[in-house]
């Protein structure tokens, strides 16, 4: 009796899934760059595991909020930016991508002050010295075009594992770990809301909503036929991959540092706070931390290059041949050189920048998350195919909660 083969149909559509589900995969890895570990790792350290319940309901709040971002991207056939500005006028869309530079600016200082600072401790050689090769190493990667781009990213989305095994050399109470996860309670003093409003910043960040949209553009573009609940599963793995992931930061940080009462002011800090995890573990979240930076870097700078060119109708995308998307390659270039130019000025404090810059993407995502409502709600772009209902639930929870940490934070 011979066996039947799997239909061609049938492993066409699983490939089609799996292709639908990188860019996602990306997006959401990227989440889990330098500032975002510092980020996980505060809040680790100051709250304990008291703040793991809020990853847990912030991701079908991460995944509603990308949803809602490629379903724009997908039935506007247009980037965020020029949508928003189609819909609401120039003004409000220069704002809005004022502050997410602004924001994404910072980011790419501190990041590259914090990887510098990680190469430091590895080799010895004054972290500042690796500032020009990082900027210009990315600025290669980032003209290679769209396909190559995407495969450097998928191969860094699958090192942050090293995250997972960090948290598993500090023997967690993994018991405990679930009950906190699954017990939501809120401490109402200022450093705590502070630390979620950082949190939430880190893990809905504006940025990764821009590259998602940029990202399913740059898919059909690339002759890739998009179905939207494929699409909407691949964001699902995606974001709870992200989540996991910055799950094990916090964790580690929580069982090897909160107890201890040490000071955070660095993502070198961070490393060697988490020494007790021994060789391995510290190297692994060392290595976490590099490639981390490697994978969301271009995506910042990509996010911001989408965002301006789309404000200012320039050709854009890694798809488009550089003599035609001059200026949105020189954004790239721009945000990647002047990102490691401030961080190499006398003041700057990578700490500080990391966290607080994700602190201020906490600030702004009410707004963003409002308008992404009433986009991916309006038949004049998306059709009749509107937002499922739990995704519209989820988006006025997200405004919500990020209202509530915001006044929290300022009284």
């Amino acid at each position: 009796m011979t066996r039947r083969p799997i239909h061609a149909p049938k492993r066409e559509e699983i490939r089609e899934t799996i292709e639908q589900t990188i860019p996602a995969l990306i997006t959401g890895s990227a989440g889990d760059d330098p500032a975002g570990v510092v980020t996980y790792t505060i809040a680790g350290a100051t709250t304990g595991l008291s703040q793991l319940w809020l990853l847990l309901l912030s991701t079908p709040m991460l995944a509603a909020a990308n949803i809602m971002a490629a379903r724009v991207a997908l039935f506007g056939k247009d980037g965020l930016a020029t949508i928003i500005r189609k819909r609401y006028g120039r003004i409000v869309s220069f704002i809005i991508v004022f502050l997410l530079t602004v924001a994404n600016l910072s980011t790419i200082a501190a990041d590259m002050a914090g990887v510098g600072a990680v190469l430091e401790m590895l080799t010895g050689i004054r972290w500042e010295i690796f500032i020009p090769f990082i900027a210009l190493l990315l600025v290669a990667i980032m003209h290679l075009g769209y396909s190559k781009v995407k495969k450097v990213l998928i191969i860094l989305s699958v090192v942050l594992v090293a995250y997972i095994f960090s948290a598993f050399y500090a023997h967690p109470d993994w018991p405990h770990v679930l009950i906190e996860t699954l017990s939501p309670h809120i401490r109402w003093e200022r450093y705590w809301m502070i630390a979620a409003l950082g949190l939430l910043g880190t893990t809905i960040s504006p940025y990764l909503l821009f590259w998602q949209e940029g990202e399913e553009i740059e898919e059909l573009r690339q002759g890739i036929t998009i179905q939207v609940d494929k699409a909407d599963i691949g964001v699902w793995v995606g974001m709870i991959y992200s989540n996991l992931i910055s799950a094990f930061i916090m964790s580690a940080a929580a069982i090897t540092i909160h107890d201890k009462n040490l000071t955070i002011t660095s993502v070198a800090d961070a490393a060697r706070a988490l020494q007790p995890l021994g060789q391995w573990g510290y190297m692994a979240f060392s290595v976490g931390i590099i490639a981390s930076v490697l994978l969301a870097l271009p995506i910042l700078a990509g996010s911001t290059a989408y965002a301006i060119a789309e404000l200012f109708g320039w050709p854009e995308g890694f798809g488009a041949r550089e003599a035609q998307a001059r200026g949105f390659y020189l954004i790239i270039a721009l945000s990647l050189i002047g990102g490691g130019i401030i961080s190499l000025t006398p003041h700057f404090r990578p700490a500080d920048a990391l966290f607080y810059s994700q602190v201020f993407n906490g600030v702004l995502l009410p707004l963003l998350i409002l308008m992404l409502l009433v986009l991916s709600n309006d038949t004049r772009i998306v059709g009749e195919s509107r937002n499922p209902r739990w995704v519209n639930w989820m988006g006025f929870l997200t405004i919500l909660i990020a209202l509530t940490a915001n006044f929290s934070a300022i009284l």
